[in-house]
Parts: structure tokens; C-alpha cells; sequence
């Protein structure tokens, strides 16, 4: 039986902080696993990584042109060339998480955890536009990151209960002065 790959699957839509997260993780030395990392890139927005500023060795970074180049065999290929031990997926917002479950990941990867970024200004337009789009991402999500609460954003959120779309995922909102609170406690942490 081939080794198990641990997956990181990022997902948000465009300019939802997903690669300043992402950016912020490798620069941290305890997310060093010893492995090398496949870094894929399925969406490219302003912000561009910063290698040399990422804390361990060993990362190939690979941008995904198109949704046909995420199928088991060229992500098994890559996995090979890298020599990856684990892999974490900037993931497109407008595809779907099911997708990549039942077409694209090779038998030997297994995802660890669902990462779901999104910005708080656009949060209520996504919801009312995108609705099942944005539902599909909640509602899989391990963790859930909202980015640039004000407080009366993060009021209306308490209202929506996004409790009720997740029950198990970790969920905090990012005040806009940097700091992070959590959604169920308030506890707020710089």
C-alpha cells in the first residue's frame, strides 16, 4: 500500500486572504513537518508567495492553469518530481470541494483538514449571490477564518449562527486592527 499524503485544502474565494494565510503558515518553523511540500496554486490573486521567507526547506511550488490538470495522475506525478511528503492546495473558490474528492485526489492522499478563508466586506454579497457555493465550502470546513470584521459584521454573524451551517469547525473572526477573536467565546488573541 503506498504511503499516505496528507492534504491542506485552502479554500475561499478571490481575494479572501487565502495566500496571506497560507504565506503566514510556511513562515511559521512549527508547521516543518521534515517533509517536503507540494504547494499548489489553483488561483492566483495580488498577493504572490515569498519562498525565501518560508521557515523549512523542501517546498515546490506549482501553479494549476487549468481545472483539467487536477486529476490523479498528473497530481501523482507531481507528488513523484517533488518528492512531497504532504501537500497543501490553494484551492479556486469557484469550484466545487466535491469535485476534487471524487475526481482529482490520487487513492494515496488523505485530507487533513479544510481551511476556509473569506473576507468580511463581501461576506453578506457572497452569501446572497453564491449562496449553495459558499454553503458547499462552510459546511466542509475544519476551520473557518472571516478577515476584516468590524463589529457590526461580526454581530450579524452571530445572528446568521453560522453554528447551524457547522457545528465542528473552528471558527474566528479577524478584526480589521489585526487581532482574531473566537466566534464561539469571543476570546480575543493577537
Amino acid at each position: 500500500m503506498a504511503k499516505e499524503v496528507p492534504v491542506y485544502l485552502f479554500v475561499g474565494f478571490l481575494e479572501s486572504g487565502k495566500t496571506t494565510f497560507i504565506q503566514e503558515t510556511f513562515e511559521d518553523p512549527n508547521f516543518d513537518s521534515g517533509d517536503n511540500t507540494l504547494l499548489l496554486i489553483c488561483e492566483e490573486g495580488e498577493v504572490e508567495y515569498e519562498p525565501k521567507k518560508f521557515a523549512f526547506p523542501g517546498t515546490t511550488v506549482v501553479t494549476i492553469e487549468d481545472k483539467a490538470e487536477l486529476n490523479p495522475q498528473n497530481l501523482e506525478r507531481l507528488e513523484r518530481e517533488s518528492g512531497a511528503g504532504r501537500v497543501v492546495i490553494e484551492y479556486n473558490g469557484m469550484w466545487q470541494i466535491q469535485d476534487f474528492y471524487t475526481q482529482s485526489m490520487p487513492p494515496s492522499w488523505v485530507l487533513y483538514q479544510i481551511i476556509v478563508t473569506a473576507e468580511g466586506p463581501t461576506f453578506e454579497l457572497y452569501a446572497k449571490n453564491m449562496g449553495s457555493l459558499m454553503l458547499e465550502k462552510l459546511r466542509n470546513a475544519d476551520m473557518i477564518i472571516i478577515n476584516r470584521c468590524d463589529q457590526a459584521l461580526r454581530d450579524a454573524l452571530r445572528r446568521r449562527n453560522l453554528r447551524m451551517v457547522n457545528r465542528r469547525a473552528d471558527i474566528y473572526l479577524e478584526n480589521t486592527d489585526g487581532t482574531s477573536e473566537d466566534y464561539m467565546d469571543g476570546t480575543v488573541s493577537a
